[in-house]
């Protein structure tokens, strides 16, 4: 579904990825994996069309997506929900879920969407009404997941989503990811907590200082005690 090849990326004189070549198949959940800085938000953000690669290419279903705007890559299926999870806090929790479904295509299947969105956080219903600013920190990151979602993604990329979450609300969110991606939906998650990341996807790629480390199947790195040892709890 999604070719990442080989893509260099600058930040004027800086650069800050380095021949990075990562792929998403129909239907799987993949991890992006590395200490804060390592370059994973620049990897899903230049995805998104919000930076231009250097070199390299991107490419979604056989066509090509460098120099193409933010908006049409979402119209194609590729959605990004950022770190800071973006929502809007003065408006309510529905209409910052219909911001989510502004295509046309969206638009049509809103209802149906907001019924997906509401079995996966029963809560977001019963508070559809309350400002999005006044939530707990883990209800606005699930507002954040269901405006992504409604948007009707193909791929959803999720940039850190337990950041600043206790323990008990992670484990929720992440089982919720794992819901979405038993739904269809092929996933892009990047993550500081390894354990976590790996026991949900089925693939994974170490980034490091802007490089793919390495990569494999998820399980196989969980019982790699050099890997383990060498990113868990490090970061």
């Amino acid at each position: 579904m999604l070719q990442v090849e080989n893509i260099d990326v600058r930040y004027s004189d800086l650069q800050v990825l380095w021949d990075i070549s990562l792929e998403v198949n129909e239907g799987e959940l993949v991890s992006l994996v590395g200490c804060n800085g390592a370059g994973k938000s620049t990897i899903v953000e230049t995805i998104a069309g919000l930076v231009t690669p250097e070199n390299g290419r991107i490419v979604f279903d056989g066509e090509q997506l460098n120099g193409t705007p933010a908006h049409r890559i979402v119209e194609r299926g590729i959605v990004l929900i950022p770190e800071d999870r973006g929502i809007f806090p003065g408006m309510s929790v529905r209409e910052n879920l219909e911001l989510g479904a502004y295509t046309p295509a969206s638009r049509k299947q809103s209802k149906d969407s907001f019924e997906f969105v509401y079995n996966l956080f029963p809560v977001l219903k019963e508070r559809h009404n309350q400002t999005a600013g006044t939530l707990s920190g883990g209800e606005q990151q699930m507002v954040a997941i269901g405006r992504a979602l409604m948007s009707k993604p193909r791929l959803l990329m999720c940039d850190e989503p337990s950041l600043g979450l206790a323990p008990i609300i992670v484990k929720s969110i992440l089982k919720v990811i794992k819901q979405i991606s038993d739904s269809g939906v092929s996933i892009l998650l990047v993550e500081q907590n390894l354990k976590a990341s790996l026991s949900i996807s089925q693939r994974a790629y170490i980034i490091e200082n802007g490089r793919v480390a390495t990569d494999g199947e998820s399980s196989c790195m969980l019982d790699d005690d050099s890997v383990v040892g060498a990113y868990l709890g490090t970061c």
